[in-house]
């Protein structure tokens, strides 16, 4: 056994042979091998340093740029951020809609392997979301990941399900990019606000009409997240762009004068089983909508049991034959025509045969022929058929077109409220033998509500037709409030032609069909109104539109007051239907403003509701 100090064994480091030279030539197998070995080690390792470097320039410079922003994605999350819907006011600074911070309720069904799990936290969801817990069960009964169950839930919703996060994991609240509208009282002027889709975008009423306007511009963040999206709770947060928060919108209408002209509207449509109705409350001498109601209307917080019906808003939408209440702009256009004045007389007839058709006074008991003439005041007083149709024949067609033209009802009044449509009737050349005496006293022709009220805002005014408007100022973000200022159109009529009109007005109220709108201690003017409703091209005998308008004071106007009543039951001429409300209503605007009545009127002759026309 050879010891590790001792010198190596003969050969061990290969053998000696003689050379050429004469010395020994030694050969060493183990040496080449080694040699090899190395020069084999240097060129792998060679190869891979080749390829780290082509790695290297290949991910840091040629694909660098590319693969960061994969890992940024990876790694980041863009959030949007939620501009923040704008508040709308009534005219006194009362809230009508605003937004508020939404809230959905999601669940982690992965995290529920059992069914028993998944039913324990469906009853518990169920009771505070005030659902069934089978409405629940089926949503996460199949499903193995994160589940939405309910969207941008309330406030005191949101507080009962965190209740619920205490004892369940599985259940999170997040916050909803958009925010969730929220209207104090729901049922006030639905019909003019609307309302907001889950995106939080107008579809319906002002909310619609303005959506540019309140809704803002939203913005947008990066967060840091998990593989699930969700945010590290240390991680860096990137505003890309900020929300813009929208604009406020102030609106002419008063919350409480609304909140009496809807019930009194809903009232007498119920006493009188209609099928619907509308009314208006303006100011004359500005435009401002004060009041706004239709019937049927509903519940905006409750507007996923409403109808299609329910959400139209029937006083700028919907136009209808105006009757009696028409005669006023046809004694306006012969008044201010020089054609006819005060002292004018015309044939007292019942009624007046044109061709096939017959025009008659209504049975009411103001017949017109127990004289033998009557002048253009009584005619509107008693509200006589024949009589306009004769003022009409007077004038002329030419003359009475120019006059619905002065008015605008050949156009939308611009009011701001959507849906808006204009009032119809037959251009001037396809006038037939019986349009002139019809429109003369209201058929033939269809008015929208607020189109008529505007006409009767210029009676009132001293006869400047001025535009209807919904929206008094818009509120920046900044707090600078932006005034909408009022808009006189034109002239309608002369301011003399409107002193005798509003007397004439006045004059149906003390004693001719429109007594029932007398308001004690305030002197009232108007007209009433009963029409037809067409049906298939002929009117229908027993359907009818009862209306009245008008303003109070009668002498120094600060309201015009518009009611209108479809299709009522039991009773149908405006001075029963329509006129009640209308007192009632403008009573209410007149305390409203603080306003002290005088001392209650003396009765007046000239019949009470039985006595009642259009």
């Amino acid at each position: 056994m050879q010891r590790p100090w001792t010198a190596p064994a003969p050969g061990a480091w290969g053998r000696s042979e003689p050379s050429d030279s004469g010395g020994d030539k030694v050969t060493r197998p183990l040496a080449r091998v080694v040699a090899g070995r190395a020069r084999n080690l240097f060129y792998f390792f060679a190869l891979i340093a080749l390829f780290l470097i082509w790695r290297l320039y290949s991910v840091q410079i040629k694909d660098g740029p590319w693969l960061a922003e994969k890992a940024r994605q990876q790694e980041s999350h863009l959030v949007p951020l939620d501009a923040r819907r704008g508040t709308i006011f009534d005219r006194n600074g009362n809230v009508l809609s605003r937004s508020l911070v939404g809230q959905s309720v999601h669940v982690q069904a992965g995290e529920l392997p059992s069914v028993t799990d998944k039913r324990r936290v469906a009853a518990a969801l169920g009771a505070a979301l005030g659902i069934a817990p089978e409405r629940v069960y089926a949503r996460i009964e199949d499903a193995h990941s994160d589940v939405i169950v309910s969207f941008k839930v309330p406030d005191d919703v949101a507080a009962r399900v965190a209740n619920v996060i205490l004892n369940e994991r599985s259940v999170e609240l997040e916050p909803e990019p958009t925010s969730s509208r929220f209207v104090p009282s729901g049922r006030l002027a639905p019909t003019v606000l609307g309302f907001t889709d889950v995106d939080d975008k107008g579809i319906e009423g002002i909310e619609r009409a303005y959506d540019a306007v309140l809704r803002g511009e939203p913005g947008s963040e990066i967060d840091e997240v998990d593989p699930f999206t969700r945010p590290l709770p240390f991680g860096e947060q990137h505003v890309v762009a900020s929300a813009r928060p929208a604009k406020d919108l102030v609106l002419t209408l008063d919350s409480d004068l609304q909140f009496s002209t809807q019930r009194v509207l809903h009232e007498t449509v119920a006493r009188f089983h209609a099928a619907s109705g509308s009314a208006l409350v303006m100011d004359p001498y500005t435009g401002d909508i004060l009041a706004l109601a239709n019937v049927p209307d509903y519940d905006i917080n409750a507007r996923a049991r409403a109808t299609q019906a329910q959400f139209r808003d029937r006083a700028v939408a919907d136009v209808y034959e105006p009757g009696s209440t028409f005669k006023l702009i046809t004694a306006a256009a012969a008044l201010d025509s020089g054609k006819v004045t005060p002292s004018s007389l015309f044939p007292a007839r019942d009624q007046l045969r044109i061709g096939n058709f017959t025009i008659h006074n209504a049975d009411d008991g103001f017949t017109a022929s127990a004289s033998g003439s009557e002048t253009l005041e009584n005619i509107v007083v008693y509200s006589h058929n024949v009589g306009a149709a004769e003022v009409g024949w007077t004038i002329g067609e030419r003359t009475m077109y120019a006059a619905l033209q002065r008015f605008g009802f050949d156009k939308e009044t611009n009011s701001g409220l959507p849906g808006e449509t204009t009032g119809m009737f037959l251009p001037l050349a396809d006038w037939t033998q019986t349009s002139l005496p019809t429109i003369a006293y209201g058929q033939g022709i269809a008015v929208t509500a607020i189109g008529l009220a505007r006409a009767y805002c210029a009676i009132a005014n001293g006869g400047r037709l001025v535009r209807p408007r919904i929206v008094s100022a818009i509120i920046g973000p900044d707090g600078r409030r932006v005034e909408q200022a009022p808009v006189v159109e034109r002239r309608a009529i002369s301011e003399s032609t409107a002193a005798i009109l509003r007397r004439y007005l006045r004059e149906v109220v003390t004693r001719g069909t429109g007594t029932s709108a007398q308001i004690p201690g305030f002197t009232t003017a108007g007209k009433t109104g009963t029409a037809q409703i067409p049906k298939n091209g002929r009117y229908d005998p027993d359907q009818y539109v009862a209306s009245f308008v008008g303003f109070v004071p009668a002498e120094q106007p600060r309201y015009v007051v518009l009611v209108k009543v479809e299709h009522p039951r039991g009773a149908i001429y405006g001075g029963t239907v329509a006129a009640p409300a209308f007192a009632r209503i403008a009573g209410l605007a007149m305390l409203r403003s603080g306003a002290v009545p005088d001392s209650p009127p003396r009765s007046v002759k000239g019949g009470g509701a039985s006595k009642h026309h259009p």
